[in-house]
Order: structure tokens, then C-alpha cells, then sequence
């Protein structure tokens, strides 16, 4: 067993991939591995990952297989991995060469799960400091969520014992990854430093596909409503639960929905976002977490008013 096991997934990242790697096979940790996984690129992101395997065999490990999404990837990756613990870098991303390190040495130290470090968004040359929100307590993650991986350091035999997995061929894995695992985070630590540069790939207009993909936000969050439910945790976490979703729905998806072009695509994804949420959660404007301008926010939303907040939406977004 090494102490970290790094995992990467990697789909035609030939452009990234020298620089996130670099930070990687270069951390002051040297107790850790590189679990690599390439999603069936189709560019050279496979022949990048065989030039560092052989430069450092005893460091990085990697395994090909079929295209199959993101959450395949990582899901293989951990099931290969041997760390203590699992860290996860995109293959966008880059990482301060004391991630590792800084990470391990504050879990220790706590004697916790999970910890979480601040970081940089990367937007061509610009850094913008994100500073992660100090939680009260575990269901606070709830609340504010940072649903992506890329960011923390967890405990392998935590991790495994939840009996979580990214969910596989969705987009959006990672909300309902996160969602399903907080119950299991009962102790976590912070690290208010940036240690984590994650690059923001931006692009102004929505494809085609992107618009159609948008639908993926619905079966992802019915996974994190059945996990809840099979797993006999829903009544424990049911006003976590319920915020969760209201955040999701009418926030981060709203948001999307907003940018969508084709006005009947647009008022179909609303429409059901707006039942799905009144069939699951009637009561969901007298959450207890809704509070300030997201409480007035969410109680103005009905059929009627969402066009026009989703274009004011689209103008912020």
C-alpha cells in the first residue's frame, strides 16, 4: 500500500496532459502512485501517458480502455488504486507540488475522512482565488456544495465501505457522486490554502448537443433520490435532501436550461424541473436552508415568472 493514489481519468487531453502530469511525478510526497486512466482518446493523450509510465514505472501506473465517460474512468482508476488515500486531478488541471503532502499531513493530523484545499479557477492566464466554505458540520455540505473531486483527499477504506460509485453514463456524475457520499463524511478537514489549479474551459455558445445534454440533470438527480431511499438514509437527510435538489434544480440547472437556444427544448426543461420538484418535494419553499436572496429567489419561481428569471439568469450566467 503507498500512502496516495492520484487518479486521473483522461479523454484526448493531449494539451494539458504534459503540465498536469509534471505536477504530479514532481511532488514532494514521493509515497504516492499515479493511477491514469485513458477513456479511448483519440488524439495522442495515449502515447503521453506510455512516455511518463516508462519514465517512471515505479510511480505510473495506466490503464486503457473503451470510450466510456468520465465516471468509468474513475471508477476503474479507484478499484486499481492501492493508496490510503485517493486523490483526484482532472487532466485539465495542474496541482501545487505539495497537494499530496499538505493533504495527507492535515488528514493525519485531524484524524479525519475527507479534506478539502482552496484553489485557483484558471481562465487563460487569469487566477481567481476560490476559497472553500468552512463547513458547521457534515450536512452542511449539503448546503453549499462543491460536488467535484478534483479538490479532495479521502480516506480509501471510507470510501469503499460507503459503497459509492460515479454513477456511469450520465453527465453531471459528480452531483450525485458527492450527494451519496456525504452521509459517510462524518469527520473532514480544511486547508484555506490553494493548492489545486482547475481550468475553466469556457464557450459562450451552446451546441446543439449540449442543449440536448442538459436533460442528463434528471435521471442523475432520480439516482441520488433512489440512493437515498434503498439505502434507508431518506428519512435521516430528508431537508438536506430536498434542499440539495431545490439548489441543483433551480440554480445550477436553471442556470443551464437558460442558455438553451431552441425556446421549446427551453420551456420543456423548465416544465419538468418545475413538476419533478413539486411531485418529489411540494413543500420545497419552506426548506429550513433557504434563507436571504436564495429564499426570496427560489419562492418567485413558478410558471410564470421562470422565463423571465432565466433570462436575467442567462445574462449572469
Amino acid at each position: 500500500m503507498v500512502k496516495v493514489s492520484v487518479i486521473v481519468p483522461v479523454y484526448n487531453a493531449e494539451k494539458y496532459l504534459h503540465k498536469c502530469l509534471d505536477s504530479l511525478v514532481n511532488q514532494t510526497l514521493e509515497d504516492i502512485e499515479i493511477v491514469l486512466v485513458n477513456d479511448g482518446s483519440t488524439d495522442n493523450s495515449g502515447s503521453i501517458l506510455k512516455e511518463y509510465q516508462d519514465r517512471f514505472p515505479n510511480k505510473v501506473k495506466v490503464f486503457n480502455k473503451e470510450n466510456g465517460g468520465q465516471a468509468t474512468a474513475r471508477n476503474l482508476a479507484i478499484e486499481k488504486a492501492n493508496g490510503e488515500y485517493l486523490a483526484f486531478v482532472d487532466s485539465d488541471d495542474y496541482a501545487d507540488t505539495s497537494l499530496c503532502e499538505k493533504m495527507v499531513k492535515k488528514a493525519e493530523e485531524m484524524g479525519v475522512d475527507m479534506v478539502v484545499c482552496d484553489h485557483y479557477e484558471v481562465r487563460g492566464d487569469k487566477l481567481e482565488y476560490k476559497r472553500f466554505k468552512d463547513y458547521l458540520n457534515y450536512r452542511d455540505m449539503f448546503v453549499d456544495a462543491l460536488v467535484s473531486p478534483w479538490n479532495k483527499l479521502i480516506r480509501k477504506s471510507t470510501y469503499v465501505n460507503s459503497g459509492v460509485i460515479f454513477p456511469e453514463g450520465y453527465i453531471y456524475e459528480d452531483t450525485a457522486w458527492f450527494a451519496n457520499l456525504i452521509p459517510h463524511l462524518k469527520n473532514f478537514a480544511v486547508i484555506h490554502e490553494a493548492l489545486l489549479f482547475h481550468a475553466i474551459n469556457e464557450n459562450s455558445t451552446m451546441t446543439k448537443k449540449q442543449e440536448e445534454r442538459t436533460a442528463n440533470i434528471f435521471p442523475v438527480m432520480e439516482y441520488v433520490w433512489q440512493y437515498f431511499h434503498d439505502s434507508g438514509l431518506y428519512e435521516e437527510y430528508k431537508t438536506e435532501v430536498e434542499y440539495f435538489f431545490t439548489r441543483i434544480m433551480f440554480m445550477s440547472s436553471l442556470q443551464r436550461i437558460s442558455k438553451v437556444k431552441n425556446r421549446k427544448l427551453k420551456k420543456s426543461l423548465f416544465n419538468k424541473t418545475y413538476s419533478l420538484m413539486k411531485e418529489r418535494f411540494p413543500n420545497y419553499k419552506k426548506n429550513k436552508y433557504l434563507k436571504g436572496a436564495r429564499k426570496i429567489y427560489i419562492k418567485l419561481i413558478n410558471s410564470v415568472t421562470a422565463p423571465i428569471l432565466m433570462f436575467f439568469i442567462s445574462l449572469t450566467g
